[in-house]
């Protein structure tokens, strides 16, 4: 087989989707490395030569933004990109880009000192959200429901953190989205399935804190912010996560997650994620080739 048709799977452990992913892959002609987080990776000679690609399906967020910037400079090309992953594994950075670039999110602001908490809160109508720079599957974002609250909430973080370490954080309005988010999946440019993520019992409606999946179909609103957002980011695989506004009755971007988990919610909509991600890498890799054949001829 040519190497040029093999792709590095970058991985933390070995998880269902990876699994599917692989599976796929295999059913294109597409040998697959497994990368774990431990391993050594191909950076030199004719190891960094030997895949066409690397897919980073890393769950710690250190080691993907490592891995795709090693593998990068070694001039293989990742999926999802450096950049990309660089924007989306910081909450702080995200609001950055996506307010000059135009993509409506929440108004937010960053704080550099538990302080000047207590004028965002004041600013936002003592009702506001704090998240840390680096998060996933909802940790560490807490709803501040005034000065009480957010004492409580300072007074806490002091107890692990004395030398504030974790400022500077973002500081969001509170959404009225209902008891729903939506998440919208997108595989290179295209938004493949969108769907509520419904909790009754959590303001937080992430899927793994047991939200239910409902099937949502992608309207023109949606599909614009999804254009909008590979605009900035790049083409690549993203868990985009959407509010809908019924205060100012538009939708916003909660956040883009650079490594969507999907082995519960495609068994609910029904939406074979792994095999669109296969059918990607394909493309990428058969871009790729025509790419070396034009340069060697």
């Amino acid at each position: 087989m040519d190497q040029s048709s093999a792709v590095l799977l970058c991985v933390t452990k070995l998880r269902e989707e990876e699994q599917r992913i692989m599976a796929h892959l295999g059913n294109l002609g597409i040998r697959v490395q497994v990368n774990l987080d431990s391993m050594e990776l191909p950076l030199a000679g004719s190891d960094a030569h030997s895949f066409g690609l690397a897919l980073i399906r890393c769950l710690s967020q250190k080691s993907a933004m490592n891995r795709s910037r090693l593998l990068e400079l070694a001039g293989m090309e990742t999926i999802n990109s450096t950049h990309a992953i660089t924007i989306c594994t910081n909450k702080i950075h995200q609001a950055i880009v996506f307010e000059k670039f135009g993509v409506p999110q929440p108004h937010f602001k960053i704080i550099f000192t538990p302080a000047k908490l207590f004028d965002a809160l004041q600013e936002y109508g003592d009702l506001c959200v704090i998240k840390p720079a680096t998060s996933s599957w909802g940790r560490g974002i807490a709803r501040i429901t005034g000065k009480d609250c957010l004492e409580g909430w300072i007074a806490a973080r002091e107890s692990v953190d004395p030398g504030h370490q974790s400022f500077p954080v973002l500081v969001q309005e509170y959404v009225e989205k209902g008891d729903y988010d939506i998440r919208v999946v997108i595989v290179g440019r295209t938004p493949i399935v969108a769907f509520r993520r419904v909790s009754t019992e959590n303001w937080k409606t992430n899927t793994h804190l047991g939200a239910d999946i409902e099937l949502l179909t992608i309207n023109d609103e949606i599909l614009a912010i999804c254009e909008r957002l590979v605009e900035v980011l790049g083409e690549g695989i993203y868990g985009a996560d959407l509010f809908f506004d019924y205060k100012h009755l538009r939708y916003v971007v909660c956040e883009v997650n650079q490594n969507p988990e999907f082995s519960k919610s495609w068994k609910v909509h029904g939406v074979d994620v792994a095999y669109h991600i296969a059918h990607y890498v394909s493309e990428v890799l058969g871009r790729e080739n025509r790419v070396n054949c034009t340069i060697n001829s």
